[in-house]
């Protein structure tokens, strides 16, 4: 299959666009219109503004539900990259798996060794009408914000009460998300190479979120990898967005080392990291494709 580079928008800072080797017929990439522009709250706000265009456009014209989100910082998949997909440019960019009735899964992709994956087939017609809808301009007005908080319940992501958070550093109960070791280690709560981030505020999708807070979550982000003994040299984040769940987004924050002998990406997704979580009576609608089957 020859490779599909045709862009489908683009924004002041972000355009979209079919994957160069798309993994999945749902999978398409985000990326910076210019690698030298910072990333603030603009281009943050812009990059939700583009996200939210493509969910909302595969939601009216294919049907998607769901979508997996992954970017790297400072760090490029080598090797077999298990777990994640091959980096396309230099140029920060966001990979978006959208899952939609019949399509395959990220998950069962990214299993599998690079070199024996396969480009998924893509009908040139969704892309034809991605482009047109709502006449291939992203809205410039911000999506629908975040629920009220309940002063009832506790914020998304908040520990339970009485739980140990004597390893949290000071002042980060105030932050937009609550970030934690997703194996925490005795004396050691940020040396594991591996955490997890939910925002603290209700929302229906990611693209709702505040870009502040977006901001925020990269500079902790990188903070999280230059702090620890030795510094991590890159980044990489995965995030299930499954819209309209009453479960919170978790954002899997994992730092790089070029020759560290983990393989924690791959784990993660091996095990089922990626994986949709059934229906609460456990069980799947007739006729409607498993999120989780092998294909």
């Amino acid at each position: 299959m020859s490779a599909v580079r045709e862009q489908l928008f683009a924004s002041t800072f972000w355009s979209a666009r079919r994957a160069k080797f798309p993994l999945t017929e749902g999978h398409f990439v985000l990326r910076l219109n210019d690698p030298a522009i910072e990333f603030g709250p603009a281009s943050a706000a812009d990059l939700l503004r583009c996200y939210g265009h493509l969910r909302l456009a595969l939601a009216e014209l294919a049907g998607a539900t769901a979508a997996h989100l992954y970017i790297a910082l400072n760090w490029q998949p080598v090797g077999d990259a298990v777990g994640e997909p091959l980096a396309e440019t230099s140029t920060p960019t966001l990979h978006a798996f959208f899952f939609f009735p019949g399509s395959t899964t990220a998950s069962s992709v990214l299993r599998l060794p690079a070199h024996l994956r396969v480009a998924a087939g893509c009908a040139g017609g969704l892309d034809a009408r991605l482009r047109a809808w709502n006449g291939g301009k992203v809205a410039d007005t911000d999506p629908a914000p975040a629920l009220p908080p309940d002063p009832a319940q506790p914020r998304p992501g908040d520990p339970a009460p009485g739980q140990d958070r004597s390893w949290e550093p000071t002042g980060w109960e105030d932050r937009p998300f609550h970030i934690e070791p997703a194996w925490p280690t005795a004396g050691e709560p940020f040396r594991g190479g591996h955490w997890t981030a939910i925002v603290r505020s209700r929302l229906g999708s990611l693209d709702r979120m505040d870009p502040a807070a977006l901001v925020d979550l990269a500079a902790t982000m990188q903070a999280l990898a230059s702090h620890s003994r030795p510094a991590f040299q890159g980044v990489t984040v995965w995030v299930r967005d499954v819209w309209e769940s009453p479960t919170p987004a978790t954002f899997h924050i994992f730092a790089r080392r070029h020759g560290q002998g983990t393989a924690q990406v791959a784990d993660f997704v091996a095990h089922g990291g990626l994986d949709f979580p059934l229906p609460r009576d456990g069980q799947r609608k007739i006729g409607d494709p498993s999120p989780t089957v092998e294909r």
